[in-house]
């Protein structure tokens, strides 16, 4: 794989935003956008960051049963990696190490910015920003 992937966030599933927010102030983080609906993935979102740049949550309020995280339980949803191979699709798929499992989709959220879902295969789902 050309270049190493860099972390650009971590996924957490909430009931409810707000309230949410508010745990994750207390433990030090702050928002760094808006709060944002993705009418494309029928979530709300906002994304925080501690002190440190590299801390970045992004809080996920699923909005509806046509939500993409509908069900899903909450707590640690997904792992989001910056891919800097404009071939990232095909070299994952030689490495055998999981599994993408959508076409790119539009990620409003993140300047829509390109993005690919998968699963790692020791179950970690992935979020892998084009």
């Amino acid at each position: 794989m050309q270049g190493n992937l860099k972390i650009h966030h971590v996924g957490i599933k909430v009931k409810d935003l707000d309230k949410s927010m508010a745990i994750y102030e207390r433990l030090g983080y702050r928002a760094v956008s808006d709060k944002i609906t993705d009418t494309i993935q029928c979530n709300r979102i906002v994304f925080m960051e501690s002190g440190d740049e590299s801390q970045v949550l992004e809080l996920i309020e699923p909005v509806g049963k046509d939500s993409s995280i509908y069900g899903f339980p909450d707590g640690y949803h997904h792992i989001c990696f910056e891919a800097d191979d404009p071939d990232f699709a095909e070299r994952f798929r030689e490495l055998k190490i999981g599994r993408i499992f959508t076409k790119p989709v539009i990620v409003p959220a993140i300047g829509n910015r390109k993005a690919l879902f998968g699963c790692l295969n020791n179950g970690t789902f992935a979020e892998f920003l084009l």
